[in-house]
């Protein structure tokens, strides 16, 4: 029996009033989905390291094969997004999570056994990456809207902060691991391990015990287009999801082109292009910790947004060094910056979306995310008459410019207040499950 004063947490068990010691890890649903999810990020760094290595080094196919690759993985999560959030709105969350990550696992697993056996060919592997790449899209806005039934939404930020410390503590470590294991094992069992790890992830979210999902409004519209019209009708909504745009397609730039500034802008070779990737990840690592007391604070929408400002800066910064110390601190910087500002973003709309529309505007947030792909297309081309440092601090500058603007016109944004009453913020479109 709950003592006095005490509130049961999701998972069932008593906690004090007041913030959880350790946030989102204070309720067990949730260390439970963050466990699944380490699983699942885990496999997925053997994927994206050995698909570049079956392409051109197993099937003997030329470097170009890759972009086909990656492309056909892009096109449907971009292509798909917005409409697997429409089904996270009208269908089981957890069903459709366990059944797009169970058939996921399928997927790493056929292409695993057809390496193995010397069966693969490069349309096999682009057919897997079409597969694969419309699993995540469908399945991805469901991961995301079960959160506010796990938690509540007094540590959305830790929980928010937790997730995204998965990704880039895998962008440090997850490449050096994975292409280890793989000059070790293989490069059809690597495929393999990505299946366990999706496997993995699948029975433990299949096994959450979460709160009931809020009924859905009498008569309400759950088309793709009502979603659409929100997001365009509430200048909040619009100016955070446009911020993840920008950076997606032009802030960004920065990650595709950091071989060319290591070679031939800085002269560091591998070496120093490795230096200059793990202070990214590291910077963006402690980023997304702070996040766990910024993303709550009463100050986080000015927060989100004066780090956006200072993000495109400190890419143009980068663009613009030639010294190699320079550059490895405005990286560092740049991780950290970009990690502050995205995360509260993702806090933000966790918290104040209304429950109806929770998957849809995840899944649109999700798209947003995904046209990194179409953004490096750009930018690779944009590189090729403009220069790779021109074209790196247009991409980071448009993205300051973008920020001054939600600044100017979103003072919504701006006011945000701090999230210590467990719940949305006055006045605004409650966000609990």
């Amino acid at each position: 029996m709950a003592s006095p004063g005490s509130r049961a947490s999701p998972g069932g068990g008593e906690r004090e009033p007041g913030a959880p010691r350790f946030g989102a890890f204070s309720y067990g649903p949730y260390r439970q989905y963050w466990f699944a999810s380490l699983a699942r990020v885990f496999g997925l760094q053997f994927s994206l390291i050995a698909s570049g290595w079956l392409v051109v080094v197993v099937l003997d196919r030329s470097p170009i094969w890759i972009g086909i690759v990656g492309l056909a993985q892009a096109i449907p999560t971009i292509v798909l997004s917005v409409p697997g959030g429409v089904l996270a709105d009208r269908l089981d969350n957890k069903r459709l999570i366990t059944v797009s990550q169970g058939l996921a696992t399928l997927v790493h697993l056929g292409l695993a056994l057809l390496v193995v056996t010397g069966r693969a060919n490069i349309w096999l592997v682009i057919a897997w990456a079409l597969w694969s790449g419309a699993l995540t899209a469908i399945g991805n806005p469901s991961l995301q809207s079960i959160l506010p039934r796990l938690i509540e939404m007094r540590a959305m930020a830790s929980a928010v902060a937790f997730n995204s410390a998965i990704w880039n503590s895998m962008r440090i470590v997850g490449p050096a691991i994975a292409g280890v294991m793989i000059a070790v094992i293989g490069t059809g069992q690597a495929f393999l391990v990505t299946a366990v790890g999706f496997g993995a992830s699948t029975l433990l979210l299949g096994a959450l015990r979460m709160r009931p999902a809020p009924p859905a409004a009498a008569g309400g519209d759950r088309s793709l287009m009502s979603g659409l019209r929100y997001i365009a009708g509430h200048r909040l909504f619009l100016a955070v999801i446009g911020l993840s745009f920008f950076s997606s397609v032009f802030g960004m730039s920065y990650q595709l082109l950091m071989p060319i500034f290591a070679d031939e802008v800085l002269g560091v070779g591998s070496v120093g292009f490795g230096f200059m990737e793990t202070c990214a990840g590291v910077g963006a690592l402690l980023g997304t910790l702070s996040v766990v007391r910024l993303g709550a604070g009463r100050h986080r929408g000015r927060v989100m947004i004066f780090a956006a400002m200072l993000f495109g800066l400190l890419v143009a910064g980068f663009a613009a060094s030639t010294w190699f110390s320079l550059s490895l601190a405005m990286l560092f910087a740049v991780g950290f910056t970009s990690s502050v500002y995205l995360n509260v973003g993702m806090t933000t709309l966790q918290v104040m979306v209304p429950n109806e529309l929770r998957g849809r505007v995840m899944g649109i947030w999700s798209m947003t995310w995904f046209l990194t792909s179409v953004g490096s297309f750009v930018v690779g081309a944009a590189a090729e008459v403009l220069g790779v440092s021109v074209t790196v601090a247009i991409g980071g500058l448009a993205v300051t410019a973008f920020a001054v603007g939600v600044y100017a016109a979103s003072p919504e944004l701006r006011r945000l207040p701090a999230l210590d009453e467990g719940r949305a913020p006055a006045g605004a479109p409650a966000g609990g499950g």
